[in-house]
């Protein structure tokens, strides 16, 4: 995210929009309970990254022509429950007809403090690493789940002095490599320190 204009109550206004695509984040067949879910989630996720509340969202989806109009509420169910989950008002939105795939997209607002708010470009020589939770077990369904770290990061920005932060949801070797560049750092990895999941195991030793 890039540009955070000052609001008249002094903090910083955080916006974040993201899509979810059918046949690239979400399959034809998954629970559009979950599919609503995770297109908030992602954006909840972001602004948790940046020491961020979030408050409201926009919602647009574009369907095929002759779509189930059960799938729509199941996934406007899955993104209403979570948005009441963390305060977060669905201010409004858009449905129109696409040719293609569903598409789903979130525009989020959120604020932070100006003392608080935590960049990707600002890690230092010398931090340390750390995540929240444990990583891997997207294939088995785990990033329809997920929960956003919002109320982690919070607690940790009002507690410690973050240099960066960065939502995962792209793998720890993918957002860590873009907090080293945009930083213009390096990082050593302790691999037996990586807190892989009970399912990304599992499935590792699946397949061995």
């Amino acid at each position: 995210m890039r540009g955070s204009p000052r609001t008249r109550q002094g903090v910083l206004l955080i916006v974040k929009t993201d899509s979810v695509v059918e046949g690239i984040h979400f399959l034809p067949a998954t629970d559009p309970y979950k599919v609503g879910r995770k297109a908030l989630a992602r954006c909840l996720s972001d602004i948790a990254a940046m020491g961020g509340i979030p408050t409201a969202a926009l919602i647009a989806i574009a369907l095929p022509a002759g779509f189930n109009p059960q799938y729509v509420i199941s996934v406007y169910d899955g993104l209403c429950d979570l948005a009441r989950k963390y305060d977060v008002a669905i201010a409004g939105g858009e449905t129109s007809q696409s040719p293609g795939p569903i598409v789903i997209t979130v525009s989020i607002l959120g604020w932070v403090e100006p003392t608080r708010c935590i960049l990707r470009s600002t890690a230092k020589p010398g931090d340390a690493i750390f995540v929240t939770g444990e990583l891997g077990g997207s294939i088995l369904g785990k990033h329809l789940e997920f929960e956003p770290r919002v109320k982690e990061a919070r607690w940790l920005v009002e507690n410690f002095p973050i240099h960066a932060m960065i939502d995962l949801s792209d793998g720890l070797a993918t957002d860590l490599k873009r907090i080293l560049g945009a930083s213009g750092v390096g990082a050593e990895l302790l691999s037996d320190a990586i807190p892989i999941s009970k399912a990304a195991r599992e499935r590792a030793s699946s397949r061995a």
